[in-house]
């Protein structure tokens, strides 16, 4: 009887043991729909918690206007850490409130699933100033190295910004002070979206340079602990401001495109410079 019993027992702890692995090896397949979002200002984005094996790479996740509260998964608790950069509701639905980033954590079954959130104003910037912040945005989180040009592997500040000119043709020295050097120079007042800022004691000791990104934030390779990240323009004293763009293009309420000079409409949008 006791031998009876004793494999009873050991048949239900085995079983449960099963069951217990089976539901964490189904609760490991989720993932988040984005796990690095640059979210522009005025709109709103859903992440949601999938089983990569039920969707196909591209496939369009459930719209913002069908009704939510009823597809809210309780079990999911939605947290954002920084909530004066974009907020997260019980449904996963962002709500972007000033430019910055942020990371939004999803935690289910004991399990955390993070995405990176990049948000950004793209209001009276030109064709050209959009281009170029948000090509330097998509690598916020990528890693710092000194003497590096890498946009992912690693990149110090001047490497940074050489990297994103060097995209859109423009040749850079990769040293801070050159840089400063070689653009035209502007006032603070009059800094626009892709100019750069550079910073130090002086002018003759520039040590540091950011891309400006509006709304008083720049983008930069800051440190090995921080790696590139978006911070006010008055995080430490600046020397002097520099622009690279040869001409920037505007759209009217049409959407057609305006000559800065004439302010007449053209037929395509100004290029960027080849070369400095």
């Amino acid at each position: 009887m006791k031998r009876k019993v004793l494999t009873l027992l050991t048949l239900l702890f085995a079983l449960g043991f099963v069951f217990v692995f089976s539901a964490q090896a189904e609760a490991a397949k989720l993932k988040l729909n984005k796990t690095k979002l640059v979210l522009e200002m005025s709109t709103s984005e859903r992440l949601k918690l999938v089983d990569p094996d039920d969707i196909e790479e591209d496939e369009e996740f459930d719209s913002l206007e069908t009704d939510i509260d009823d597809e809210v998964d309780y079990d999911v608790k939605w947290t954002s850490s920084n909530k004066k950069v974009v907020k997260v509701d019980k449904a996963g639905v962002l709500t972007p409130v000033a430019v910055g980033s942020a990371k939004i954590t999803a935690k289910a079954d004991g399990k955390k699933y993070t995405c990176k959130i990049v948000v950004v104003d793209y209001t009276g910037m030109s064709e050209e100033q959009k281009k170029v912040v948000s090509y330097a945005l998509q690598f916020v989180g990528n890693p710092y190295r000194y003497g590096g040009i890498s946009l992912t592997k690693g990149a110090d500040c001047s490497g940074f910004t050489y990297s994103i000119y060097k995209k859109f043709g423009y040749k850079l020295y990769h040293n801070a002070y050159r840089q400063m050097v070689d653009t035209k120079s502007v006032k603070m007042k009059n800094i626009q979206p892709g100019d750069l800022i550079f910073y130090g004691s002086s002018k003759r000791n520039c040590s540091h340079v950011a891309i400006y990104i509006g709304n008083g934030k720049v983008v930069h390779a800051s440190t090995e602990s921080t790696g590139i990240v978006i911070s006010n323009y008055k995080y430490r004293k600046y020397c002097g401001v520099g622009r690279v763009l040869d001409k920037a293009t505007y759209l009217d309420e049409n959407g057609n495109v305006i000559d800065p000079d004439s302010q007449e409409v053209v037929d395509t949008v100004t290029q960027y410079a080849t070369s400095k």
